[in-house]
């Protein structure tokens, strides 16, 4: 039975779960969001796996836009392949079922992504900070981009794994 949080294989917007939302680091986010797509009960994955087939699996073109977009607003990026980050978000905390990925920006911002993932779906939510107003107007401007990147990167991760194990 379908979830009905989420959409069949396609990532669509939810209202952000009380449990995701517990997960994140920042106290009072000045932005949050939440993606959540059915996955399937024959794609077994962990946390970690899923937001690696997300970010990592992407496309080289799609995984450099993210990175060079990210770093042209300066967030402290780690090393793209690393046990500890994620396409150079560091992994400051994760379990089977959850993961959180946290990154800082030179501009004042701060942001964590949380992956909640469950037998047949996942959520991956955002949640940002800002320090400072040109941190404010940046990320307001950046707010379309950013629903586009994760639905499309969301929606390509499930389609991904389901073909592996066609």
């Amino acid at each position: 039975m379908t979830n009905p949080e989420v959409a069949s294989g396609r990532a669509k917007a939810i209202a952000v779960p009380s449990d995701v939302r517990a997960r994140a680091s920042l106290p009072k986010p000045d932005y949050q969001d939440a993606f959540a797509v059915d996955t399937g009960e024959e794609v077994p994955r962990d946390a970690e796996r899923w937001i690696r087939e997300v970010f990592e699996s992407a496309p080289t073109p799609v995984r450099a836009f993210l990175r060079i977009g990210w770093s042209m607003f300066g967030a402290q990026l780690g090393p793209t392949k690393s046990p500890e980050h994620v396409l150079g978000w560091q992994i400051s905390e994760q379990h089977q079922d959850w993961i959180r990925l946290e990154v800082h920006w030179k501009i004042g911002l701060r942001a964590n992504l949380v992956l909640r993932a469950r037998s047949s779906s996942i959520v991956l939510a955002t949640f940002v900070e800002h320090r400072r107003r040109a941190a404010r107007i940046l990320w307001s401007a950046l707010i379309p981009v950013h629903h586009l990147a994760l639905r499309y990167l969301l929606s390509r991760a499930v389609t991904q794994a389901r073909s592996e194990i066609a």
